[in-house]
């Protein structure tokens, strides 16, 4: 996946609210989360994905997500309800953590939202 910064796009500044760090992506679209999502993380995320939400189908790569609570899964889930018809937002790489609160909580499946492997193309 390639950042912003790579290809000369503008997007999103990289945000950086240790202990997480999101920057945005261009091929897919979308951003990069690492770091821990929690509660005093969480304006960073929303503020991240209200800036990409009108550029259609997001990739959010969660790869180097070492944490993510409740409150941080529901702004995924949020933004991926609030996605317009056919666009849909790919979670990339969630952890067994992220698959198991999905599946607990029953937010998953869902219109808007998919779920992709890294080893899936």
């Amino acid at each position: 996946m390639d950042t912003a910064d790579t290809v000369g796009i503008r997007a999103p500044d990289t945000v950086a609210d240790p202990p997480l760090r999101i920057t945005p992506l261009v091929d897919p679209p979308g951003l990069r989360i690492e770091g821990e999502l929690d509660y005093a993380t969480l304006p960073a995320l929303t503020r991240a994905l209200v800036s990409m939400a009108s550029g259609g189908s997001l990739c959010v790569d969660l790869s180097g997500l070492a944490f993510c609570d409740v409150g941080g899964l529901r702004a995924l889930i949020s933004a991926a309800a609030g996605m317009r018809d056919g666009q849909v937002l790919t979670l990339c790489s969630p952890s067994p953590q992220v698959r198991r609160l999905l599946q607990l909580t029953g937010w998953y499946p869902k219109a808007g939202l998919r779920l992709q492997d890294r080893s899936a193309s």
